[in-house]
């Protein structure tokens, strides 16, 4: 087995914890997406246009235009139609408590997301491409598209195969192999320390963060889940991971399930550095923006709150690594959870309030708005951000 240097060091102490995951992670760290990967390769002489005309037409299944285009993407999208394994076959009813507790608890879910859930995934491998291609640091598009992406994937019928969920993921992987292409061909990257980019072990990290970490920080805001809402949550979330590409050796089920892995990935990489400050900071400068708060002084009080916020959430010694204002988080998370409450109170005997439900629901479409033209499938076309065609 290849190891890349910078994930021998804790290597060892993994296996000591469980031998057979730590191989199954460390392995994985060379894996890309080799279906995706060629059918990206096979549009890189196309322009936009062309090539999110050929995309969208295998989403929608247009066999005019899937006859037309390349073999590897016809490859890439009949792998998708088949039927999947077993044990990731989606079943609508396990799903269904799930969905309802997510936009029941919109507002919580996206707090814990932000704060804390993608926070405490924040490895230093894992942020390297992120802090690479600025794909986060006030990258307000880029933050709605993954909160519509969250947003999509919940909804009833949503990952069902002309689902808006659905295309959104398989989309999402098509990014994915772009960006690791990309990276491949430049010269900040070397494979040989830091594996390969956006690799299946990470792609499996992230995916944790999404579910069962989201999970663990909403109940720290207060939200009580039942045992159905949570295996539900968990099982979107389990569809969606296999749908980005991930292989069945890193699948998770349940929440121990995937908080194995993810103290598997904390005592195998490396403890988060300045690229992680970067992007945990990058994470939470934009959520100002995302909520329409645009005066300077009254971002600055938030930013501040949400710092204070996040540090509750996951824990001074992370919160030091990632260069958090050193502050006292005494009564935090019980003010978030007090206000909460006297929201849904109002809303409740205050006959011109809107349902808090509801509030919840529109304001989480509000968030996620980033386009009114339907989806784009053009792909990033340079390294950084800020040097690519908008898509």
């Amino acid at each position: 087995m290849k190891i890349p240097l910078s994930y021998r060091p804790g290597y060892e102490k993994a296996r000591s914890f469980d031998s057979s995951l730590a191989d199954i992670y460390v392995s994985n760290t060379m894996v890309g997406d080799p279906l995706a990967d060629a059918a990206i390769a096979s549009l890189a002489d196309l322009d936009h246009a062309k090539r999110h005309e050929l995309i969208n037409g295998c989403m929608e299944r247009d066999k005019n235009l899937m006859s037309s285009a390349p073999t590897e993407l016809r490859d890439f999208f009949h792998a998708l139609d088949a039927p999947p394994p077993r044990p990731v076959v989606f079943d609508p009813e396990i799903a269904i408590a799930g969905s309802r507790a997510f936009y029941k608890y919109s507002d919580m879910f996206f707090v814990g997301l932000v704060l804390a859930s993608l926070i405490t995934g924040l490895t230093e491998g894992l942020s390297k491409a992120f802090f690479i291609t600025g794909r986060t640091a006030g990258n307000l598009r880029r933050v709605r598209q993954n909160t519509r992406h969250v947003a999509e994937v919940t909804l009833p019928g949503g990952l069902e195969r002309m689902g808006d969920g659905w295309k959104l993921t398989v989309r999402i992987r098509l990014i994915h192999a772009q960006v690791r292409r990309l990276l491949l061909d430049s010269d900040e990257w070397d494979v040989a320390v830091e594996g390969v980019p956006v690799h299946m072990s990470h792609m499996a990290l992230a995916a944790t963060g999404f579910s069962a970490a989201n999970l663990a920080a909403v109940e720290k805001l207060g939200v009580v889940l039942t045992g159905e809402e949570k295996a539900g949550f968990m099982h979107i979330w389990r569809y969606v991971t296999w749908l980005l590409g991930v292989p069945e050796t890193l699948l998770f089920e349940t929440e121990e399930q995937a908080e194995r892995l993810r103290t598997i990935s904390r005592l195998v990489e490396r403890e988060p550095g300045e690229m992680a400050v970067g992007v945990a900071h990058g994470y939470i400068n934009t959520v100002p923006e995302i909520l329409s708060v645009t005066e300077p002084k009254k971002q600055e009080r938030l930013i501040k709150l949400l710092l204070r916020t996040s540090r509750a959430l996951i824990g001074n010694e992370l919160a030091d690594q990632l260069a958090f204002p050193k502050q006292s988080t005494f009564g935090a998370l019980a003010f978030v959870r007090l206000e909460r409450r006297l929201k849904i109170i109002a809303s409740k005997i205050l006959p011109w309030k809107n349902s808090h439900d509801l509030d919840n629901f529109t304001g989480l479409m509000q968030r996620s708005v980033y386009d009114d033209i339907g989806f784009s499938y053009r792909m990033p076309d340079a390294i950084k951000d800020t040097d690519a065609t908008p898509w």
